[in-house]
């Protein structure tokens, strides 16, 4: 996939997981991806709506069978690191267990990009193509061959690929953040 396609990339170069957003945040000068408080900087700067994206990028991410126990712990602490590799030791207690988690990367849609070309998608790791305007970017303006994972056919899947509602919410509650745990192989 052209890297033109993008007009952000962060995370590592060998991700797990690939979520693809229509529109950046606002961005502190000076931001690191991988500082220790890039997630804290951005959600300051870009408020609730951004918490939420990293919040359930962190939950889908966190490969412990239960995100829930002890209050959410595992993945709030994915969410503080979440463009950094995991086992990176770069967590503010260095005592606690990091997380098990997906290695993450976070991909902002260009959209001016040839909406009729429908985009190659390596089969090395999960592609989440977060609501219909970053679907329709980067191609997929029939989504007829894809699987409903779910009856509302909100997530639908094509091998490594998920076609998913925006991350907020409203539209991607704690049900399809659960339902598309399970799809990954790394979650079973």
């Amino acid at each position: 996939m052209s890297s033109d396609c993008f007009s952000h990339v962060w995370g590592p170069m060998n991700p797990d997981i690939i979520f693809y957003l229509p529109t950046p945040p606002a961005l502190p000068a000076h931001w690191c991806a991988y500082d220790a408080n890039a997630i804290t900087q951005l959600v300051d700067l870009n408020g609730n709506h951004w918490r939420k994206i990293v919040t359930i990028m962190a939950k889908i991410c966190c490969l412990e069978p239960d995100i829930n126990i002890e209050k959410g712990i595992h993945w709030k602490l994915i969410r503080d690191q979440l463009f950094s590799q995991p086992n990176d030791n770069q967590t503010k207690d260095k005592h606690r267990d990091p997380a098990r988690r997906l290695r993450c990367q976070l991909r902002i849609v260009n959209p001016n990009i040839d909406e009729n070309k429908n985009q190659a998608f390596s089969s090395q790791c999960w592609h989440i193509l977060c609501g219909k305007e970053v679907q329709h970017r980067m191609g997929i303006l029939d989504a007829s061959q894809y699987i409903a994972l779910d009856q509302q056919q909100k997530i639908l899947h094509q091998q490594t690929v998920l076609l998913t509602p925006y991350l907020d919410y409203r539209q991607y509650s704690n049900a399809l953040i659960e339902l598309t745990r399970q799809q990954m192989p790394s979650h079973q």
